[in-house]
């Protein structure tokens, strides 16, 4: 072979072995690369990996506030306090802001000595347990949380059937007793929502300035039955319905709160359903109610929020039933809080679904997204301000077996990118 032959090959070997060189280096993880690598089936992509959903839907304006529902236990917890933050604006305490928490000091029963004077704002006399029996601590560890991550909260429950002692409804806060006039109930409630409000803008004062941690509260939760009818709609299993009989202690509770909350937090009722059939009919009339008082000279109530807590399946609700629900809480000038979301498959019975398949649940997670920026709030429009996922992980739901998020084990699932790909 000639010598010029011979420089030529050893010339394209070297300019072979450098492109194949340059091509390998290309393959270093970078911002532009990170789509490559998180594709690639050996390397687990967390939900810290990912595009936020804060950045998508709140940084971009569309929606408030995204959420989700953490037990306070959870929530110090370095992986799940970084996801929270990374993806949300806002947390939802599971249990720990339910009356069941705050009265667990006197649950089981009260002495005398612990007991001292309240005055209604109707001018009924009754004891009522003193502040220290008051259990307010999982709260305030939470809204130090929430001061010191930038984050806001969602107070979840005032007036609830469920998660509440029933000494609070006996006489003598004793359990063995009869249940109390709906007089006195009537005075009780107005002690515990005066309690919270004035507990909680107590600490925002001393701890954060008087900037408000807690932005809304769910005033009443799930009073409405789940067998309504045009001329039954209320809950009647519930101790609360047995001391009044009527809507008297929903509307009760909306005035107090409108009387002892800050003008700037967002007051809700909050149920499940809610737009099925005859309860979503019922929701709309305590809506009715809770209006028909707002211009009461001496007691003025306020309603802010309609809570959906949005607790569905694949194929269930359909999406014009679901839309109607939204329409028609806004034609009665209310904002709307999606509260409770997640998705699960088909219903098999009491608590128990089937789990979610994961294309379905993405495309239907895909068109909620969609729709709730349908009806977003707007200048000039009542709308939805944000949405809560009750809970992060499938693994440590309420409904786990169902697989009803968009991360499990902290990994985004199909429905996480059918959220994404909404504000696409």
């Amino acid at each position: 072979m000639k010598k010029s032959k011979i420089i030529i090959l050893i010339t394209l070997i070297t300019l072979t072995f450098s492109a194949c060189t340059k091509k390998e280096s290309s393959k270093t993880t970078t911002p532009e690369t990170k789509t490559t690598v998180e594709k690639n089936e050996s390397v687990s992509t967390t939900w810290m990996d990912v595009t936020s959903i804060k950045s998508v839907y709140v940084d971009t304006g569309i929606f408030e506030h995204i959420g989700f529902a953490v037990p306070a236990a959870n929530l110090p917890k370095e992986n799940i306090l970084a996801g929270v933050k990374y993806h949300g604006t806002s947390i939802t305490l599971e249990n720990e802001s339910k009356p069941d928490t705050i009265m667990w000091p006197f649950s089981k029963g009260i002495k005398e000595e612990e007991l001292e004077d309240f005055t209604s704002s109707k001018g009924v006399k009754i004891k009522v347990p003193v502040q220290s029996k008051l259990n307010f601590a999982p709260l305030d560890n939470t809204m130090k949380i929430c001061r010191d991550n930038g984050l806001k909260m969602r107070g979840h429950v005032l007036v609830w059937h469920s998660q509440t002692p029933k000494t609070f409804f006996c006489e003598d806060y004793n359990a063995g007793k009869g249940f109390v006039s709906a007089k006195e109930m009537d005075a009780r409630q107005e002690w515990y929502i005066k309690s919270v409000f004035k507990h909680t803008k107590e600490w925002e004062a001393k701890n954060n300035n008087g900037n408000i941690i807690i932005y809304a509260w769910d005033i009443v939760n799930e009073a409405i039955s789940d067998n309504a009818s045009a001329s039954a709609y209320l809950r009647d299993g519930s101790n609360w319905y047995a001391i009044y009989k009527n809507a008297d202690f929903i509307v009760s509770a909306f005035q107090y709160a409108n009387k002892y909350a800050p003008k700037e937090v967002l007051l809700a009722y909050n149920d499940y359903n809610e737009f099925q059939g005859e309860k979503h009919n019922g929701y709309l009339k305590i809506i009715d109610l809770i209006l028909a008082e707002k211009n009461n000279p001496e007691l003025p109530s306020r309603i802010d929020i309609a809570g959906m807590q949005s607790h569905n399946q694949t194929g269930w609700p359909s999406m014009i039933e679901y839309e109607t629900c939204i329409k028609n809480f806004i034609a009665k000038g209310l904002d709307i809080h999606i509260t409770e979301l997640d998705i699960t498959g088909s219903w098999k019975g009491g608590n128990n679904f089937n789990k979610a398949d994961p294309e379905a649940q993405k495309r239907t997670y895909n068109q909620y997204f969609k729709l709730y920026q349908k009806y977003r709030k707007t200048e000039n429009n009542n709308g939805i301000t944000g949405i809560t996922f009750w809970g992060i992980t499938d693994e440590n739901s309420w409904r786990g077996n169902a697989s009803p998020l968009l991360f499990n084990h902290f990994e985004p699932k199909p429905a996480y990118y059918g959220v994404i790909e909404a504000a696409n």
